[in-house]
């Protein structure tokens, strides 16, 4: 994050805001105005890695919406774009690709800038049991570990001579080999994590003093009322201010 950094609890809020929001919000202009303000946001003061890591994942629902709804959908077709894509299937790619890449952006760039200390600081400054805060950090934690793991194995498989290109079989045949370390080691590790909690007495109920509560300034405040306020008039407008069907 760029500046002074957010409460922890912030981004946190705000994305699950961005995921309320981007189903509540009428498509295609709500998630895409979303879609927007999320992008808007994340170039300005989010971390500029989680571009790099959302798209990935983002492109090819997009392509595969398209494709699904462009080509294959109803409604009429729009010869000028060189191909017969469907006027209402492009409006219904566009918002349902909308949402998705709001929420995973927002999703990504609250992992990307998570700070695992300052949230349990958090949590123990307005008497949060530790252990729910515990359980958080290390959901949020487990895919960069276990990426990172990943890639170890990996490198340790080629250097025997494991073989991850060639065929569909031969990648099959990879699976096993790569993906049992990783399944053995993750097990170990939640088990090792266990036992490191029940040995100091980090039980559901267990409290603890913030060595360095981090500041709960103004701006978080408004930050936060604000995602509620989105959301409880989304949801209003949802349940009283549509027409009947």
């Amino acid at each position: 994050m760029s500046g002074t950094p957010l409460h922890p609890y912030t981004p946190l809020a705000l994305a699950g805001a961005v995921t309320a929001l981007a189903v509540l919000l009428p498509a295609p202009a709500g998630p895409v105005v979303l879609l927007g303000l999320v992008i808007a946001a994340v170039a300005g003061a989010g971390p500029r890695g989680a571009f790099r890591d959302a798209a990935p994942v983002v492109a090819p629902i997009w392509l595969f919406l398209l494709i699904l709804h462009g080509l294959l959908g109803d409604g009429a077709p729009i010869p000028a774009l060189g191909l017969t894509w469907r006027a209402d299937g492009l409006r219904t790619a566009l918002g349902q690709g909308a949402r998705l890449g709001a929420i995973i952006l927002a999703s990504t760039a609250v992992l990307r800038g998570f700070r695992p200390a300052a949230f349990l600081d958090a949590a123990a400054a307005r008497g949060r049991p530790l252990g729910p805060a515990l359980l958080v950090v290390a959901t949020i934690e487990a895919i960069p570990r276990l990426r990172r793991r990943a890639a170890s194995i990996l490198a340790a498989q080629r250097v025997r001579g494991l073989s991850v290109a060639g065929s569909p079989v031969r990648r099959l045949r990879a699976l096993v080999p790569l993906g049992l370390p990783l399944l053995l080691g993750a097990i170990a590790e939640a088990d090792d994590r266990a036992l490191t909690c029940a040995a100091r007495g980090l039980d559901g109920t267990a409290r603890r003093t913030a060595l360095e509560p981090p500041a709960d300034r103004p701006t978080d405040r408004i930050l936060r009322a604000l995602a509620l306020a989105a959301v409880v008039a989304a949801l209003a407008w949802r349940l009283l201010g549509r027409p009947p069907a």
